[in-house]
C-alpha cells in the first residue's frame, strides 16, 4: 500500500510537472488561418520597410562563404498567415542555366536562418479587408559565394 501510494505521488508530481511545462512554452507549430492559400503576387503581400527593408536585412548579415565553387540560385518558398507569421520554409538549389545543383550547406542554411528572421510581414487583404494566408519566395543569387542578388524585386 506504501509503494503504491509512493508512485502515485510520484506519478502525479510528474505530470503537473509536465503540464506546467506545456502550459508556458512557447508553440513553434505554424497553422495557417482557414481561406485557402493565395500567390505571393496577388493580393499583394507586403513587408514593414518595403523590399528595402529585406534587402538591407540580407546584405547586412549575410557571411559570405569561401569554400569550391559556390555559384547559383537560392531559392526559398515560404507560407505568410493571416496573422503575419511565416512557415513551411522549402529550400532548392539550382545553377544559372536553372537545373538543380548542389550548393554548400553553409550558405543554403544562413540564407533560410536570415529568412526566417523576417518578421514584420504585413499580410494580404482581400477585397473585404480581411487578412489573408499567402505564398512568397525569395531567390537569391550567388557568386562566388557572395550574395550578389535577390528577386523577386
Amino acid at each position: 500500500m506504501k509503494n503504491e501510494i509512493y508512485f502515485m505521488k510520484i506519478f502525479v508530481s510528474c505530470l503537473a510537472i509536465c503540464l506546467f511545462i506545456s502550459c508556458n512554452s512557447e508553440s513553434t507549430k505554424f497553422e495557417l488561418c482557414g481561406g485557402g492559400l493565395y500567390p505571393y503576387y496577388h493580393p499583394q503581400l507586403n513587408y514593414e520597410g518595403s523590399f528595402y527593408a529585406i534587402k538591407e536585412h540580407f546584405y547586412t548579415n549575410y557571411k559570405a562563404v569561401d569554400s569550391g565553387s559556390n555559384n547559383g540560385i537560392v531559392k526559398i518558398r515560404f507560407h505568410v498567415n493571416c496573422n503575419g507569421e511565416t512557415g513551411n520554409f522549402k529550400t532548392e538549389t539550382y545553377g544559372f542555366d536553372y537545373n538543380s545543383n548542389e550548393m554548400d550547406s553553409q550558405i543554403t542554411q544562413q540564407l533560410l536562418a536570415l529568412t526566417q528572421e523576417l518578421e514584420n510581414w504585413i499580410p494580404a487583404k482581400d477585397e473585404n479587408g480581411e487578412a489573408l494566408n499567402s505564398h512568397k519566395f525569395f531567390a537569391f543569387k550567388i557568386r562566388d559565394g557572395q550574395l550578389t542578388d535577390i528577386l523577386p524585386k
